[in-house]
């Protein structure tokens, strides 16, 4: 495929051109460069002199997305980089900006859910006494074969999961499909308190990077610049307001510049606080101008 779009790109010659199916690269690759996460809540919509203007779903996702702009300008060169030399500027992304919009499913970039066709077979005589054994209990007949029927069903799908893919999740024992390791429900609590506790190492020791973290929990790098980019939106909210305390600059100086404590001194502290707020002013009068056009 690479080969095909490094063809194309060498029988386009106009610049508008090469933006035009750069934008569509990007596109087209967008879930690739950012991750499900990012790519479900936005999407690249033009690219004007070397800047990529892209759309997200709220002002919360543009927020997140401007702290991470760093990150997703690296992965976008990284990836545009297997298609075309980067020392053509008609491929070099500058600068990404970003602004609130509807996203439609049709350009949203999503992964598609494997299906995984299972084979039924009859229950085993002993497997069917079982099941009779505890709907004996019940004394409405009606109601003992709606149970049969739904223990039958619920053990022949479990007899096919078990037998077609033989996994079970670490956590509740339950039959799974695919290559996880967890069952739906036990992945939703595991991921909810790998966030918890990545949170709380990061709350407490904000200046640590990627793999000073893993020390601590065993966490993926993208759930890692989640949290610290929702950490960031929230910090830079209260360094926006005049009454900020001095506590809420020090965090956001060590959380912005990845250092320690000790290396803290006033100026540092005061030059990365005014950053920030001239960043979010910037970002928030774009956000303004736009909304008027």
């Amino acid at each position: 495929m690479k080969q095909i779009e490094m063809t194309i790109l060498k029988i386009v010659k106009s610049k508008a051109g090469k933006e035009k199916f750069l934008l569509y690269y990007l596109s087209n690759n967008w879930l690739e460069i950012c991750g499900a996460n990012i790519a479900k809540h936005s999407k690249p919509n033009r690219i004007e002199r070397g800047i990529l203007f892209v759309n997200t779903d709220s002002s919360a996702w543009s927020h997140n997305l401007l702290m991470m702009k760093p990150q997703l300008l690296g992965k976008i060169k990284q990836n545009v980089s297997e298609i075309g030399s980067l020392r053509n500027p008609d491929l070099i992304i500058k600068d990404i900006m970003f602004f609130n919009g509807t996203i439609t499913k049709k350009n949203m970039q999503e992964e598609k859910p494997v299906e995984h066709k299972l084979a039924y077979s009859p229950l085993l005589e002993e497997e069917k006494a079982e099941i009779e054994k505890k709907a004996s209990q019940l004394s409405d007949p009606d109601i003992r074969n709606i149970f049969c029927r739904i223990m039958q069903d619920d053990k022949k799908r479990k007899n096919a999961v078990l037998e077609n893919f033989k996994k079970q999740c670490r956590k509740c024992g339950v039959p799974i499909m695919g290559d996880d390791s967890y069952c739906p429900a036990c992945e939703r609590e595991r991921k909810s308190a790998l966030w918890l506790k990545t949170a709380e190492i990061l709350h407490s020791a904000p200046w640590l990077s990627y793999e000073e973290c893993l020390n601590y929990v065993n966490c993926d790098k993208m759930l890692f610049s989640e949290i610290k980019s929702n950490i960031r939106s929230k910090v830079c909210l209260k360094i926006a307001e005049e009454g900020c305390t001095a506590e809420d600059k020090v965090f956001a100086t060590l959380l912005e510049l990845g250092i320690e404590p000790e290396k803290l001194t006033d100026e540092l502290i005061e030059e990365t606080v005014e950053r920030l707020r001239r960043n979010i002013y910037v970002s928030s009068s774009r956000g303004r101008l736009r909304s008027k056009e």
